[in-house]
Protein backbone atom coordinates (compact mmCIF):
# COMPACT_ATOMS: atom_id res chain seq x y z
CA UNK A 1 0.00 0.00 0.00
CA UNK A 2 2.49 2.34 0.75
CA UNK A 3 5.39 3.80 -1.32
CA UNK A 4 8.70 5.89 -0.23
CA UNK A 5 9.64 7.82 -3.16
CA UNK A 6 13.67 8.45 -2.09
CA UNK A 7 13.91 11.22 -4.34
CA UNK A 8 11.69 13.77 -2.31
CA UNK A 9 12.52 12.27 0.99
CA UNK A 10 14.39 14.67 3.80
CA UNK A 11 15.14 11.73 5.83
CA UNK A 12 13.75 13.34 8.95
CA UNK A 13 12.83 10.28 10.27
CA UNK A 14 9.07 11.56 11.23
CA UNK A 15 7.82 8.82 9.94
CA UNK A 16 10.03 6.70 12.05
CA UNK A 17 8.21 8.01 14.67
CA UNK A 18 4.66 8.46 13.75
CA UNK A 19 4.06 4.86 12.50
CA UNK A 20 2.76 2.09 14.99
CA UNK A 21 3.59 -0.54 13.15
CA UNK A 22 6.90 0.17 12.68
CA UNK A 23 7.22 -0.04 8.80
CA UNK A 24 10.42 2.50 8.14
CA UNK A 25 14.00 1.98 9.36
CA UNK A 26 16.28 4.67 10.09
CA UNK A 27 20.13 4.08 9.30
CA UNK A 28 22.62 5.00 12.14
CA UNK A 29 24.17 6.85 8.85
CA UNK A 30 20.60 8.71 9.21
CA UNK A 31 19.02 6.94 5.66
CA UNK A 32 15.44 6.22 5.95
CA UNK A 33 13.90 3.14 4.37
CA UNK A 34 10.55 0.82 4.16
CA UNK A 35 10.83 -2.71 6.06
CA UNK A 36 10.27 -5.98 3.74
CA UNK A 37 7.40 -6.39 5.40
CA UNK A 38 5.89 -3.19 5.01
CA UNK A 39 3.26 -3.96 2.28
CA UNK A 40 1.86 -6.52 4.22
CA UNK A 41 1.81 -4.71 7.35
CA UNK A 42 0.52 -1.19 6.27
CA UNK A 43 -2.40 -0.64 8.27
CA UNK A 44 -3.34 2.91 5.93
CA UNK A 45 -4.05 5.01 8.82
CA UNK A 46 -2.24 7.63 7.23
CA UNK A 47 -0.03 8.89 9.83
CA UNK A 48 3.14 9.01 8.17
CA UNK A 49 1.66 11.01 5.60
CA UNK A 50 0.64 13.41 7.93
CA UNK A 51 3.42 13.93 9.82
CA UNK A 52 5.66 14.14 6.40
CA UNK A 53 6.77 17.94 6.10
CA UNK A 54 7.28 17.86 2.16
CA UNK A 55 4.95 16.64 -0.55
CA UNK A 56 5.51 13.61 -2.18
CA UNK A 57 7.42 11.67 -0.21
CA UNK A 58 5.00 9.06 0.48
CA UNK A 59 1.91 7.95 -0.72
CA UNK A 60 -0.71 5.58 -0.19
CA UNK A 61 -1.76 3.21 -3.67
CA UNK A 62 -5.22 2.31 -1.83
CA UNK A 63 -6.39 6.48 -1.50
CA UNK A 64 -5.18 8.05 -5.10
CA UNK A 65 -7.77 10.21 -5.22
CA UNK A 66 -7.21 11.77 -2.07
CA UNK A 67 -5.57 15.38 -1.87
CA UNK A 68 -3.48 15.68 0.98
CA UNK A 69 -4.38 19.38 2.49
CA UNK A 70 -2.44 21.05 5.15
CA UNK A 71 -4.21 20.78 9.04
CA UNK A 72 -6.09 23.48 9.18
CA UNK A 73 -6.82 25.50 12.55
CA UNK A 74 -8.99 23.46 14.71
CA UNK A 75 -12.22 24.35 17.05
CA UNK A 76 -11.22 25.26 19.99
CA UNK A 77 -12.64 22.93 23.26
CA UNK A 78 -16.07 25.03 23.95
CA UNK A 79 -16.96 25.22 20.73
CA UNK A 80 -16.56 21.45 19.85
CA UNK A 81 -18.17 20.94 23.20
CA UNK A 82 -20.77 23.43 22.02
CA UNK A 83 -21.16 21.59 18.52
CA UNK A 84 -21.50 18.40 20.73
CA UNK A 85 -23.98 19.75 23.39
CA UNK A 86 -26.28 21.70 20.62
CA UNK A 87 -27.14 18.81 18.75
CA UNK A 88 -30.51 17.30 19.01
CA UNK A 89 -32.86 14.27 17.48
CA UNK A 90 -35.07 15.95 14.92
CA UNK A 91 -38.41 14.34 14.36
CA UNK A 92 -40.13 16.86 12.22
CA UNK A 93 -38.68 17.73 8.47
CA UNK A 94 -39.45 20.08 5.83
CA UNK A 95 -40.43 17.99 2.76
CA UNK A 96 -37.65 18.88 1.04
CA UNK A 97 -34.95 16.47 -0.13
CA UNK A 98 -31.50 17.30 1.37
CA UNK A 99 -29.48 17.90 -2.12
CA UNK A 100 -26.68 14.94 -3.34
CA UNK A 101 -23.89 17.88 -2.58
CA UNK A 102 -24.98 18.34 0.95
CA UNK A 103 -25.27 14.22 1.14
CA UNK A 104 -22.02 13.73 -0.38
CA UNK A 105 -20.33 16.16 2.39
CA UNK A 106 -22.27 14.05 5.26
CA UNK A 107 -20.53 11.24 3.84
CA UNK A 108 -17.26 12.60 3.05
CA UNK A 109 -17.22 13.59 6.95
CA UNK A 110 -18.13 9.78 7.48
CA UNK A 111 -14.73 8.37 5.75
CA UNK A 112 -13.17 9.96 8.37
CA UNK A 113 -14.49 7.99 11.57
CA UNK A 114 -11.98 6.38 13.56
CA UNK A 115 -12.54 1.97 12.71
CA UNK A 116 -10.51 -1.09 14.50
CA UNK A 117 -7.60 -1.55 12.34
CA UNK A 118 -8.50 1.03 10.17
CA UNK A 119 -10.61 -1.18 8.39
CA UNK A 120 -13.23 1.01 7.02
CA UNK A 121 -15.50 -1.71 6.50
CA UNK A 122 -19.09 0.30 6.35
CA UNK A 123 -20.91 1.31 3.28
CA UNK A 124 -24.22 3.27 3.21
CA UNK A 125 -27.71 2.75 1.01
CA UNK A 126 -29.33 6.69 0.59
CA UNK A 127 -33.18 6.43 0.51
CA UNK A 128 -34.40 9.38 -0.79
CA UNK A 129 -38.07 10.46 -1.01
CA UNK A 130 -41.00 9.99 1.50
CA UNK A 131 -42.73 7.71 -0.58
CA UNK A 132 -39.87 5.20 -0.37
CA UNK A 133 -39.02 6.13 3.06
CA UNK A 134 -42.66 5.12 4.29
CA UNK A 135 -42.77 1.92 2.31
CA UNK A 136 -39.44 0.75 4.64
CA UNK A 137 -41.76 2.26 7.69
CA UNK A 138 -44.45 -0.21 6.41
CA UNK A 139 -42.36 -3.05 5.95
CA UNK A 140 -41.20 -2.94 9.40
CA UNK A 141 -44.57 -2.27 10.87
CA UNK A 142 -45.71 -5.69 9.29
CA UNK A 143 -42.90 -7.35 11.22
CA UNK A 144 -44.46 -5.96 14.52
CA UNK A 145 -47.68 -6.71 13.75
CA UNK A 146 -47.34 -10.02 13.39
CA UNK A 147 -44.65 -10.32 16.32
CA UNK A 148 -47.78 -8.52 18.38
CA UNK A 149 -50.02 -10.81 17.51
CA UNK A 150 -48.19 -13.74 18.60
CA UNK A 151 -47.49 -12.13 21.47
CA UNK A 152 -51.02 -11.68 22.41
CA UNK A 153 -51.29 -15.42 23.14
CA UNK A 154 -49.80 -18.07 25.84
CA UNK A 155 -48.57 -20.56 23.11
CA UNK A 156 -46.69 -17.80 21.52
CA UNK A 157 -45.30 -15.95 24.31
CA UNK A 158 -43.55 -19.59 25.10
CA UNK A 159 -42.26 -20.23 22.13
CA UNK A 160 -40.55 -16.60 21.86
CA UNK A 161 -39.21 -17.24 25.14
CA UNK A 162 -37.87 -20.12 24.58
CA UNK A 163 -36.07 -19.47 21.43
CA UNK A 164 -35.21 -15.43 22.32
CA UNK A 165 -34.31 -16.33 25.36
CA UNK A 166 -35.45 -14.53 28.91
CA UNK A 167 -33.60 -11.08 28.09
CA UNK A 168 -34.93 -10.40 24.58
CA UNK A 169 -38.49 -12.25 25.76
CA UNK A 170 -38.82 -9.49 28.52
CA UNK A 171 -37.64 -6.47 26.37
CA UNK A 172 -40.12 -7.63 23.64
CA UNK A 173 -42.95 -7.96 26.41
CA UNK A 174 -41.80 -4.48 27.84
CA UNK A 175 -41.73 -3.18 24.25
CA UNK A 176 -45.25 -4.54 23.25
CA UNK A 177 -47.36 -1.05 24.51
CA UNK A 178 -45.11 0.86 22.70
CA UNK A 179 -45.85 -1.48 19.77
CA UNK A 180 -49.28 -1.26 19.46
CA UNK A 181 -49.39 2.34 19.76
CA UNK A 182 -47.15 3.13 16.51
CA UNK A 183 -49.55 0.73 14.97
CA UNK A 184 -52.96 2.36 16.04
CA UNK A 185 -51.56 5.58 15.11
CA UNK A 186 -50.83 4.01 11.59
CA UNK A 187 -53.74 2.58 11.28
CA UNK A 188 -55.92 5.94 12.55
CA UNK A 189 -53.69 8.35 10.42
CA UNK A 190 -51.61 6.78 8.28
CA UNK A 191 -48.41 8.02 9.83
CA UNK A 192 -45.56 5.68 10.72
CA UNK A 193 -43.78 7.76 13.45
CA UNK A 194 -40.46 5.20 14.02
CA UNK A 195 -39.58 7.23 10.38
CA UNK A 196 -41.22 10.43 11.67
CA UNK A 197 -41.86 11.45 7.60
CA UNK A 198 -38.09 12.36 6.71
CA UNK A 199 -37.69 13.14 3.24
CA UNK A 200 -34.65 10.87 3.24
CA UNK A 201 -32.85 8.06 5.22
CA UNK A 202 -29.10 6.99 5.17
CA UNK A 203 -28.46 3.11 6.50
CA UNK A 204 -24.90 2.63 7.95
CA UNK A 205 -24.59 -0.99 7.05
CA UNK A 206 -21.10 -3.54 7.40
CA UNK A 207 -20.28 -6.82 8.10
CA UNK A 208 -22.23 -8.94 10.68
CA UNK A 209 -19.46 -8.39 13.09
CA UNK A 210 -19.96 -6.65 17.03
CA UNK A 211 -16.37 -4.83 15.64
CA UNK A 212 -17.95 -4.06 12.35
CA UNK A 213 -21.62 -2.60 13.94
CA UNK A 214 -19.05 -0.44 16.62
CA UNK A 215 -17.41 1.09 13.08
CA UNK A 216 -20.69 1.62 11.39
CA UNK A 217 -21.79 3.87 14.59
CA UNK A 218 -19.05 5.61 14.71
CA UNK A 219 -19.19 6.59 11.02
CA UNK A 220 -23.00 7.51 11.79
CA UNK A 221 -22.11 9.67 14.32
CA UNK A 222 -19.95 11.69 12.47
CA UNK A 223 -22.64 12.06 9.58
CA UNK A 224 -24.85 13.45 12.86
CA UNK A 225 -22.27 16.24 13.72
CA UNK A 226 -21.23 17.13 10.51
CA UNK A 227 -25.41 17.55 9.47
CA UNK A 228 -25.79 19.34 12.84
CA UNK A 229 -23.17 21.89 11.62
CA UNK A 230 -24.74 22.23 8.33
CA UNK A 231 -27.63 23.19 9.46
CA UNK A 232 -29.42 19.99 8.60
CA UNK A 233 -31.54 17.39 11.27
CA UNK A 234 -30.92 13.73 12.10
CA UNK A 235 -32.39 11.26 14.69
CA UNK A 236 -31.65 7.48 14.88
CA UNK A 237 -33.92 4.71 13.97
CA UNK A 238 -33.26 1.88 16.03
CA UNK A 239 -36.76 0.56 16.22
CA UNK A 240 -37.07 0.95 12.03
CA UNK A 241 -33.69 -0.71 11.94
CA UNK A 242 -34.60 -3.88 13.86
CA UNK A 243 -37.92 -4.26 12.12
CA UNK A 244 -36.40 -4.29 8.46
CA UNK A 245 -33.88 -6.61 9.95
CA UNK A 246 -36.51 -9.01 10.80
CA UNK A 247 -39.09 -8.57 7.84
CA UNK A 248 -37.58 -11.37 5.67
CA UNK A 249 -38.76 -11.25 2.12
CA UNK A 250 -40.17 -8.56 2.48
CA UNK A 251 -37.33 -5.77 2.91
CA UNK A 252 -36.27 -7.17 -0.87
CA UNK A 253 -39.72 -5.75 -2.14
CA UNK A 254 -39.10 -2.03 -1.08
CA UNK A 255 -35.66 -2.23 -2.96
CA UNK A 256 -33.05 -2.07 -0.11
CA UNK A 257 -30.60 -5.31 -0.62
CA UNK A 258 -27.86 -4.82 1.04
CA UNK A 259 -24.64 -6.81 -0.47
CA UNK A 260 -23.99 -10.60 0.80
CA UNK A 261 -22.16 -10.72 4.22
CA UNK A 262 -24.15 -7.35 5.10
CA UNK A 263 -25.87 -6.24 8.13
CA UNK A 264 -27.32 -2.94 8.87
CA UNK A 265 -25.76 -1.41 11.98
CA UNK A 266 -27.37 2.16 12.02
CA UNK A 267 -30.40 4.18 10.20
CA UNK A 268 -30.53 7.54 10.53
CA UNK A 269 -33.18 9.87 9.17
CA UNK A 270 -31.78 13.24 7.59
CA UNK A 271 -33.79 16.37 6.58
CA UNK A 272 -33.96 20.11 7.15
CA UNK A 273 -35.93 21.15 10.67
CA UNK A 274 -39.23 22.35 10.20
CA UNK A 275 -38.94 26.03 10.41
CA UNK A 276 -41.41 26.76 13.23
CA UNK A 277 -39.04 24.43 15.45
CA UNK A 278 -36.00 26.08 17.11
CA UNK A 279 -33.87 25.77 20.29
CA UNK A 280 -32.92 27.95 22.95
CA UNK A 281 -31.44 25.93 25.25
CA UNK A 282 -29.06 23.08 26.38
CA UNK A 283 -31.07 20.37 28.13
CA UNK A 284 -29.50 18.56 30.98
CA UNK A 285 -27.77 14.78 30.95
CA UNK A 286 -27.05 12.44 33.69
CA UNK A 287 -23.81 12.89 35.61
CA UNK A 288 -21.45 10.68 33.57
CA UNK A 289 -21.05 7.87 35.77
CA UNK A 290 -16.75 7.36 36.12
CA UNK A 291 -14.89 4.97 38.52
CA UNK A 292 -11.37 5.83 38.47
CA UNK A 293 -8.64 3.20 38.39
CA UNK A 294 -5.64 4.39 40.26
Amino acid sequence: MIIHNIQNCTECGACVKACSRQNFLLATSGEVSLQPQAADNCLGCGHCLAVCPVDNALSLTEYKNDVLEPLPSLPDEKATLDLIRTRRSIRCYQDIVPSQTQITRLLNAARYAPSGHNSQDFGFVVIYGQERVKALGECALNFYRRLVKILSYKPGRWLIRLFAGKGTFETLMTMTPRLKRHLAIYKETGRIEMVWDAPCLIVVHGPDRPDSAVNAVLAGYNIMLQAHAMGLGTCILGLLKEGLAHAGRGLKKTGLNLPPGQKMHMIISLGIPQKDLSFCKIPPRKEAQVTFLE
